[in-house]
């Protein structure tokens, strides 16, 4: 029995208890305290870990104030993000006729942005943004 006021971390998909890994990888935190990959949050009553519900938030998931969850009109998201990649190049750099040179440099993700994009989903997982990243391509055109 859960006590009122209090919720208790739980997968819908599987109606268990979310891991503590899970609740750190959702960025949750409990009055303010953050989620490790080894301690779930809150307070351990009758072997479920609690959490008033009016202090649980997160870092990466928009989680709506209790008793506004509505699957159709308020559901939990990931949170809004935007990313920027960038790309510079030039082809046929030395402007011959047959054998042509190429080359490009580009940064994704260009601020280094944390972010969720995918939390438990059936098929795949979870995922986050790729973090940033750079590339140099030089190609031989002939």
């Amino acid at each position: 029995m859960i006590p009122a006021g209090y919720i208790a971390l739980m997968n819908n998909a599987t109606a268990l208890s979310l891991s503590a890994d899970q609740e750190f990888q959702a960025g949750l935190t409990c009055n303010g305290m953050g989620a490790s990959p080894t301690l779930p949050l809150g307070r351990l009553v009758n072997g479920m870990y609690l959490c008033p519900a009016s202090a649980l938030g997160s870092t990466q998931v928009k989680i709506p104030a209790p008793g506004t969850e509505n699957d159709d009109h308020n559901p939990q998201r990931t949170l809004p993000r935007n990313l920027f990649d960038t790309a510079i190049g030039h082809d046929n750099i030395f402007s011959a006729e047959r054998y042509k040179v190429s080359i490009r440099f580009t940064v994704i993700n260009l601020t280094n942005k944390e972010a969720l994009y995918n939390f438990l989903s059936t098929f795949s997982g979870t995922h986050y943004v790729t973090p940033r990243t750079f590339t140099a391509e030089v190609g031989f055109h002939f």
